[in-house]
């Protein structure tokens, strides 16, 4: 019997088909005889895949045939396809240990073919069968020729490269999220979730990685793929490069998004360079702003070719480029590099350049650390060194330096190099009495750019990285940052916070960012106590932040007036990205008419040079340009080993807190262990506070610790123990008649008179500290926070009759009362929920204080939510121990 193809005329026979068949399973038979294989090892999964089952394609029989295989711990394969030119159209499935290794051209020899790691999988395994498609439609059937394995199954399709290969669905995931800097055990993980039989191994992630940038640059440089994506996302760009080589020696980019930030956001910029991002070990300056939800976006990112003028004002210049003539920055905050304060000054000479009150406080740490043997010392000096830098005013300043240069002039060498090195030059730059002059908007430090470089290099992940790859991640995490400010703009817009219902924020709700309204709520909180007197207001949060600050809200509300809209800088009533100085009449006519003319009048050679920089200019993925040329270290014998860390190198001062770690309670800070195991009286304290005590301290316990603790936390030095005693009696002597009426009696007063004043080198039990009773005392001696905390009773206490500094100014500590016994030094974090405050404050304190406790509100709420309503802890002056 014949059938006719009425395609091309052929006749198909199925008595040739039926013996085609019975050819392969001679063929089969006589393998299996060939092998000689014992019977034991002979794996039979004929049934498996025996089926009377129509299959609706060719892709699905080969599927169904896979999947069964893989059910059966075997891979199949496709060993011979025909497309039924002259017969029935069918396919060969097979083993993938079928066959047998065949010899390359190139490695004929035995000694190449004994080479490590080399080998084969085949073995000759007779396992086949076919499938035929039938005349109806598409179908297909199946039959098994030899459902035969010589050996066995595998326990596992884990290393199977066939069995581990990528559908083109999950190609797509692999592609999709490479782009999205999805880490590949993070995509390998995905795609087995998807799938249950994946058996795909990391090795295939990486190849599908690397096939799809392959395929991505299609033959492309680095430097034309760079080029080529900055020209698609529209990112501005310039460099430089050596004419004589064509290597890059400076490139700038940023992105269109970022350059509108940067005019609707101008008033400040940090900028500040990092190290060990990429392979040729350029330092990338990154500069940032700040929008008026007070978050950080990306201005520009510029690799340097060295940290020179010359490169530094080429950067500041491209960066000028993009403002607009009138949205210059009013103010640049950098670290003291040199190079780029006067690329800035030629620059930007009209910017207020600040300097990071962080880096300085570091610097001052490497360099006079080591002058000091005793760490009170220490201490005390940076204690001092602190108040001078946040002095707020320039006769403030003046008496602090005085008081500085006399208390340590045992230390001529420290003295000499803070006033030398930093206050003489530079004190306009980061001392409080000058810096609060001009508008920076809190930015006194370059902490959001060190934050920036963080965030680059976890992402990054090495840094062995070219500038594509680079730019990859960066493009990404502008894109996110992107996204959060815009989602940012429309909270402030249309939701409105239940604390600004005052009628005073009428005309600012919805126009002016929430991050303003709370700076205006902490100062209207404080215009009752300072009411219109300019000398106690100190009018920061009008220079430094232009809002409203409190003799102005105090006025407003004496005047029964709504804060008007006018009173806020503009900076903090933009709430998009859209600038208004773009005009829509620029063209480029003049300078192609020029470049017209210039061509013309070009000889061929100079023609050829002008063409191909049009070119390039056009066409920016057929640069010529290369990638600067990788350095390397000139001296020692060279690593084999590839340093793929991002982590930048030790500071001075880092190297200094490294060699004096056993006296240096800032480095314990640093380190991340648990704090129940690595801090001593932990456990003394209640659990819920626990995670923010960053350090503990420990002082000789002669019935002095208390003050010592106090001494200690103040920078006296524990030694200091004897003054806070004689400070604490003249407190009460020059208050007497207000402490009389806060502890009850005349007697309670002489009965604290007589236990502080003992100044031997060992005090009885009747001499020691106690609180609350000197909780009051302290804090309103010496003008602090006071937080005292242990296992049964924690308090806080405030000053009773001194009127609140802004709350930067506030000086908070600690102190801890473990073991029912003894006094010791507890350090928290700055966001370290604390106790409520003495009930005797409010009853007793002073009109003028009521803005010291402002600011504390949160932190005693999370610290009251964590206790619960079920806790021990006394949160309260009058206890009783015998119930606790």
């Amino acid at each position: 019997m014949a059938l006719k193809n009425s395609e091309n005329g052929v006749e198909i026979s199925f008595e040739t088909v039926e013996k085609e068949e019975e050819k392969e399973e001679d063929e089969v038979q006589m393998n299996l005889d060939h092998n000689a294989a014992p019977l034991q090892q002979l794996v039979d999964i004929s049934d498996a895949f025996s089926s009377n089952k129509i299959f609706c394609s060719r892709d699905a029989l080969i599927e169904w045939a896979r999947n069964v295989g893989k059910r059966n711990g075997f891979v199949i394969v496709i060993k011979r396809s025909d497309k039924g030119d002259s017969r029935k159209a069918r396919v060969t499935l097979a083993c993938e240990r079928g066959g047998t290794y065949r010899h390359a051209k190139n490695k004929s020899n035995v000694e190449d073919l004994n080479q490590k790691g080399t080998g084969t999988k085949k073995c000759d395994c007779p396992f086949k069968i076919i499938g035929v498609k039938l005349t109806s439609n598409d179908d297909w059937s199946v039959k098994v020729v030899c459902g035969f394995h010589n050996h066995r199954a595998a326990k596992q399709l884990e290393g199977h490269s066939y069995a581990g290969r990528l559908s083109d669905g999950e190609k797509t995931i692999v592609s999709d999220m490479t782009k999205n800097l999805v880490k590949p055990r993070n995509i390998l993980l995905s795609i087995k979730n998807h799938d249950e039989y994946n058996v795909s191994t990391m090795k295939t992630i990486y190849n599908a990685r690397h096939k799809h940038r392959l395929l991505n640059s299609a033959g492309r440089s680095q430097m034309q793929q760079l080029m080529k994506q900055l020209n698609e996302c529209k990112y501005v760009e310039w460099h430089r490069k050596d004419e004589s080589n064509d290597c890059v020696r400076d490139l700038f980019w940023a992105h269109p998004t970022s350059i509108q930030l940067l005019n609707a956001f101008c008033s400040v910029l940090i900028m500040d360079c990092t190290y060990k991002t990429n392979r040729y070990r350029l330092p990338l300056l990154e500069i940032v702003g700040v929008t008026s939800t007070n978050l950080t976006f990306s201005v520009a990112f510029v690799y340097l070719e060295a940290e020179r003028v010359d490169n530094y004002t080429w950067a500041m210049e491209k960066l000028h480029s993009l403002m607009f003539a009138d949205r210059l920055p009013n103010v640049i905050v950098t670290d003291r590099e040199l190079a780029l304060m006067n690329a800035v000054r030629l620059v930007f000479p009209t910017t207020t350049n600040l300097l990071c009150r962080w880096h300085i406080s570091k610097n001052v740490l490497g360099k006079c650390k080591k002058l000091f043997e005793r760490k009170d010392k220490w201490e005390a000096f940076m204690s001092a060194w602190s108040v001078l830098v946040f002095s707020s005013k320039e006769d403030d300043y003046e008496r602090n330096l005085r008081s500085l240069t006399t208390d340590y002039y045992t230390y001529p060498g420290a003295v000499k190099y803070v006033t030398e090195s930093w206050l003489t030059p530079y004190k306009e730059r980061f001392v409080a009495a000058w810096t609060d002059k001009v508008m920076h908007l809190g930015n006194v430090t370059t902490n959001r750019a060190e934050s920036a470089h963080a965030k680059l290099k976890r992402h990054l992940g090495s840094s062995q990285g070219d500038f594509e790859s680079s730019w990859n991640v960066i493009n990404a995490l502008i894109e996110l940052q992107h996204t959060e400010i815009k989602a940012s703009f429309e909270r402030s817009i249309s939701v409105v916070e239940h604390q600004f219902n005052n009628a005073m924020f009428k005309e600012l709700r919805g126009m002016v960012s929430r991050a303003s309204l709370n700076m205006i709520l902490m100062e209207f909180k404080r215009a009752t106590q300072v009411e219109i007197d300019k000398g106690i207001c100190g009018c920061v949060n009008r220079t430094s932040y232009g809002l409203p600050c409190a003799h102005e809200l105090a006025e407003l509300i004496k005047e029964g007036r709504t804060i008007p809209l006018d009173s806020v800088h503009s900076h903090w009533r933009k709430l998009d990205t859209v600038t208004d100085n773009v005009s829509s009449e620029l063209t480029i006519t003049t300078e192609i008419d020029s470049i017209l003319r210039q061509f013309a009048d070009c000889d061929e050679a100079g023609k050829i040079a002008l063409k191909r920089k049009l070119r390039e200019l056009a066409c920016p993925a057929t640069t010529s340009m290369c990638p600067p040329l990788e350095k390397v270290k000139g001296k020692g014998r060279p690593s084999l080993k590839i340093n793929l860390s991002t982590k930048r190198a030790p500071s001075l001062f880092e190297i200094v807190e490294s060699a004096h770690d056993s006296t240096s309670p800032a480095t314990a800070c640093s380190v991340k262990l648990p704090k129940e195991k690595k801090l001593k009286y932990i456990k003394c304290f209640p659990h819920q506070i626990r995670e923010h005590i960053v350090n503990i301290v420990d002082v000789k316990a002669d019935g002095h610790c208390g003050y010592r603790s106090i001494a200690g936390l103040l920078g006296m030095g524990e030694d200091g123990w004897g003054t806070v005693r004689q400070d604490l009696v003249r407190e009460l002597h020059t208050f007497h008649d207000e402490y009389v009426q806060l502890y009850g009696s005349i007697d309670r007063v002489a009965e604290l008179v007589y236990s502080l004043s003992w100044f031997d080198s060992f005090a009885p039990y009747d001499k020691w500290m106690t609180l609350p009773d000197m909780g009051h005392l302290i804090a309103s001696r010496y003008n602090i926070v006071l937080v005292h905390l242990s296992i049964r009773q924690c308090l806080t206490y405030l000053p009773l009759r001194s009127v609140s500094p802004a709350p930067l100014h506030h000086k908070l500590i600690a102190l801890g009362f473990v073991e029912d016994c003894h006094f010791v030094q507890v350090f928290l974090d700055s966001t370290s929920p604390i106790p409520p405050i003495a009930c005797n404050w409010r009853n007793y304190r002073y009109q003028c204080a009521r803005g010291w406790e402002i600011p504390y509100v949160p932190r005693i709420e999370a610290f009251r939510s964590s206790l619960g309503t079920n806790s021990n802890v006394a949160t309260q002056e009058t206890i009783d121990l015998d119930e606790t």
